[in-house]
């Protein structure tokens, strides 16, 4: 640094004489009662001498203490100098009239001010120190010293340029490392000795097999200004990138990290921050693996659907890692009074993904809620999310079909919409696609022409994505219940008939719009409530005989009984004229 400070004293002098300036000699220090320079070049004119002006007050008056002809001399004995302080500083006399006089820095006859540790910071194997440079401009350089266990404070190296130095033969890993710092001058004057600092020396310890923890201890930053502001907690996992898991206050010496997995092994660092400045400083880096009773992570329903067989297919994750000794698979038809379904032990070996087939109670009945319980090899238990099925009802209006269902019950799950399909033949149809908040649809498409529609069956799909804590996610799709309308049979009866044999009017009987009956009955009867006539087909009528033979013009009481498939039943009796 010394190098570097001359060069550029000699190029700051050469720029003023450039520009018509008298540069001062480059005051170097003092020794003693020995005033140290080094000589300028100033080219504007014949030098005359070199003024050396002095004062036992920083702020003045300055007075001559002595004027310098040899323009080679660069030191000066200040006799009789006594023991108070003096300030210094030095002009050049040259025979160049009209251009400014520059002064050389002032110095004072003390040993340099200290520079201040500002931290002494581990990294990797080595150990890094920074400081704040001391405040007098005679300093060249700083001598860096470290303990030594055995052999007190050794020299480590003495750096002329900048304020860093990287120690590589320290061992931070397994004791707290102490630095100090010394300011020295171009005449080898040594300030004081700044106070020390040491490193921070962290220490890992594993627990039992079922507390997954790792205890970290440390030793407190010392000599700060502002002291310790916090404590940082960083780790990485099997090699990968430091992330902070903790923020502890300044007065912090341990911490326990939870939740360890097992054969993983964790690097700890902890970092302290100085208060108010921010500035830090890192202990070395302690690892460790623990052997540990793997617990369930991730434990997650991801989709609860209705199946073609009108079974409830429940699907869920776990880390396949995980030493489970018993598990529950719980249903509930209100949300909070639930009981297992299925428990005992899980099928070896252990799946990350898992299903499971609920075939009673039917979901036709309502909203089934389910919910997956583990205890691990440790006794502690694990519960999952709850999710339901989707539940649709169906009712019959006068040519349409309204269907209701209930939400899509995950609250992992982000809902995108629903579908709703009608069963055609037994294949399911789109009808149509709803947003998240429809709840209700109307078919009103139906073809009451057509048997097959007049009960006619519908379910819906949720379409939803699950989010895991990983921030991975699946595409689930959870189907609703079947759900059937049944459109009422419409009756026409005519109120006569004239059975000629002419081709038109024949026969007596009812007509249905639409449906096929279960149960049918057609009964004739005479004014005295004799029966003439039954018919158990719709398609078989009342020709006007009894027994054969034709009965006479006149009216006739009928009576009709339709069952629908639905169990419903539609009665009617009245009259009927017979005309020939």
């Amino acid at each position: 640094m010394k190098q570097l400070a001359l060069t550029l004293v000699f190029s700051f002098t050469l720029g003023y004489s450039l520009f018509g300036q008298v540069a001062a000699p480059a005051f170097l220090c003092v020794s003693n009662d020995t005033l140290l320079w080094e000589t300028p070049a100033n080219s504007c004119g014949p030098f005359n001498a070199y003024i050396i002006y002095a004062s036992q007050n920083e702020s003045g008056p300055y007075s001559t203490l002595a004027t310098i002809t040899d323009p080679g001399q660069d030191q000066f004995v200040h006799e009789n100098a006594g023991m108070g302080i003096w300030y210094y500083y030095l002009e050049s006399d040259y025979d160049c009239p009209g251009q400014p006089v520059l002064q050389s820095d002032t110095l004072d006859n003390l040993i340099p001010q200290p520079a201040r540790l500002e931290a002494v910071s581990v990294n990797g194997a080595n150990v890094e120190v920074t400081w704040v440079p001391s405040p007098s401009p005679e300093v060249v350089g700083y001598i860096i010293s470290r303990t030594v266990p055995g052999q007190g404070t050794m020299v480590l190296d003495t750096v002329f340029d900048g304020a860093f130095f990287l120690d590589t033969e320290a061992a931070p890993g397994e004791l707290s490392e102490t630095y100090y710092i010394e300011a020295i001058d171009a005449c080898g004057n040594k300030s004081l000795i700044a106070d020390p600092h040491s490193t921070i020396l962290l220490a890992t310890e594993g627990s039992d097999p079922c507390e997954r923890s790792i205890g970290l201890s440390w030793n407190l930053y010392q000599n700060w200004p502002q002291g310790i502001g916090s404590h940082e907690i960083w780790v990485s996992e099997d090699g990968g990138e430091p992330e902070k898991v903790a923020t502890l206050d300044g007065t912090a010496t341990a911490y326990r990290f939870q939740n360890a997995d097992d054969a993983v092994e964790y690097c700890f660092t902890v970092r302290a921050l100085e208060r108010s400045t921010g500035v830090a400083a890192a202990s070395n880096e302690a690892c460790l693996s623990l052997d540990v009773v793997q617990a369930v992570k991730g434990l997650a329903i991801t989709n609860a659907t209705v199946t073609e067989n009108n079974e409830v297919r429940l699907d869920w994750v776990w880390n396949a890692n995980a030493e489970i000794s018993d598990y529950a698979i719980l249903r509930s038809s209100n949300s909070s009074d639930f009981s297992p379904v299925e428990s005992g032990a899980p099928p070896a070996p252990l799946m990350a993904d898992n299903t499971f087939l609920d075939s009673a109670p039917g979901p036709s009945g309502g909203v089934l809620y389910y919910q997956v319980q583990t205890t691990d090899a440790c006794g502690v238990m694990a519960s999952s999310n709850v999710v339901g099925t989707v539940f649709l009802r169906a009712s019959a209006r006068a040519g349409s079909n309204v269907v209701r269902w209930t939400p899509y019950l995950n609250p992992l799950g982000a809902l995108q919409g629903y579908r709703l399909y009608r069963l055609e033949s037994g294949s399911p149809v789109l009808l149509s696609e709803f947003g998240p908040n429809a709840l209700e649809a109307a078919d009103n498409n139906l073809d009451l022409s057509n048997p097959d529609q007049v009960r006619s069956c519908y379910f819906v799909e949720a379409v939803a994505e699950v989010l895991f804590s990983d921030s991975t996610a699946v595409a689930v799709t959870s189907r609703s219940n079947v759900a059937c309308a049944e459109q009422e049979a419409r009756v026409y009866i005519p109120n006569a008939f004239s059975p000629n044999e002419d081709g038109r009017n024949d026969e007596f009987r009812p007509y249905l719009q639409f449906g096929t009956p279960s149960a049918y009955t057609l009964a004739i009867y005479d004014r005295y409530g004799g029966k003439l006539f039954e018919s158990n087909s719709i398609d078989v009528g009342w020709d006007g005989k009894s027994k054969g033979r034709q009965v006479p013009v006149g009216l006739y009481v009928y009576h009709v009984r339709i069952e629908q498939a639905d169990g419903k039943v539609l009665e009617q009796s009245g009259e009927v004229s017979l005309l020939r």
